[in-house]
């Protein structure tokens, strides 16, 4: 069966060849299976954070619907109210109408204005 050196050295190289692809194969498997285990973890860090993204969008929702109460509650609050002061100060006006002259009138007309102003800006502290 052998009869020189030269079968020697196919035989050699033959199981070189053999080794090489044995090794080629067990690469190929453990690479198989380290590209496996990393889709599970990007398919796990997927599933998180979308979980992730659902809580923020919900905690979003909530506050955004506690602060268009408090908009709307201190809006008409202080809408409220600004009537409510302006109408007092315009029945006192008229009341007392025949009394005043026109300086105290529009006096009386800055510090509704004024006062109206403040409750503006105060609603506006309020919102924030």
């Amino acid at each position: 069966m052998i009869e020189s050196s030269k079968d020697i050295l196919y035989l050699v190289i033959a199981f070189c060849v053999l080794w090489v692809t044995v090794f080629l194969c067990w690469m190929l498997y453990y690479v198989a299976r380290i590209l496996k285990n990393a889709n599970q973890i990007v398919e796990e860090f997927r599933s998180r954070l979308q979980v992730l993204t659902e809580a923020i969008d919900y905690m979003r929702g909530k506050i955004e619907n506690i602060h268009s109460l408090l908009a709307m509650a201190s809006g008409g609050m202080g809408s409220a109210l600004k009537s409510m002061v302006t109408s007092k100060a315009k029945d006192w006006i008229n009341q007392g109408s025949t009394k005043m002259n026109a300086a105290a009138k529009d006096a009386v007309e800055k510090a509704v204005q004024a006062t109206a102003s403040k409750m503006k800006k105060t609603a506006k502290n309020l919102k924030k």
